[in-house]
């Protein structure tokens, strides 16, 4: 029995059933997420998310006209 983090082995081997898409094969890494309690410090994605204290952040100082572009 594998453990259970481990994906179970393809019923079939699709390189000996489709010869042709051997040439195409890619090593995956499956991601297996796990719930979590990240705080303000942290990112869910991958760790704090850290700006200089002494650089500002960011923004632009132009007029916008909100109702020019295709609202997303």
């Amino acid at each position: 029995m594998s453990a259970i983090f481990t994906t179970q082995p393809r019923p079939f081997d699709v390189t000996a059933l489709f010869p042709q898409l051997a040439p195409l094969a890619w090593t995956a890494t499956r991601l297996h997420p796990r719930p979590g309690a990240p705080t303000v410090h942290d990112s869910s994605v991958g760790g704090p998310f850290l700006w200089p204290a002494d650089e500002p952040w960011p923004y632009c100082e132009e007029p916008h006209d909100r109702h020019a572009a295709l609202r997303i």
